[in-house]
C-alpha cells in the first residue's frame, strides 16, 4: 500500500535553510543518521518534485525498457 506523502517544515538551522527528516520516514529507509542521501529532481506528471534518495540518481525509465528489449532480442539471436 502507498503511503501519503510527508510534510516537511523548511527551518532555518545558522542562517542556512535545513529540512529535519523524521524518524519514522528515516526508519521506512533504513537510515540513520550519518547516512548519506541525494536530493534528486524528478516530475510526477507536470509536477516537479523533489526526492530523497539513497543512489545519485534514478534509473531512466527509457534505458529499462531498452536494456529487457535488447535482453530479449539477444535471447532470440542465441536460440537460432
Amino acid at each position: 500500500m502507498k503511503k501519503p506523502p510527508m510534510k516537511i517544515m523548511i527551518e532555518e538551522w545558522d542562517g542556512d535553510g535545513a529540512i529535519r527528516i523524521p524518524d519514522e520516514a528515516l526508519q521506512e529507509l533504513e537510515l540513520d543518521v550519518g547516512d548519506s542521501l541525494y536530493l534528486i529532481e524528478e516530475f510526477v506528471g507536470n509536477t516537479r518534485c523533489l526526492v530523497l534518495s539513497k543512489t545519485p540518481q534514478f534509473a531512466d525509465r527509457i534505458d529499462e525498457l531498452t536494456e529487457a528489449w535488447n535482453s530479449e532480442q539477444s535471447g532470440t539471436a542465441e536460440d537460432k
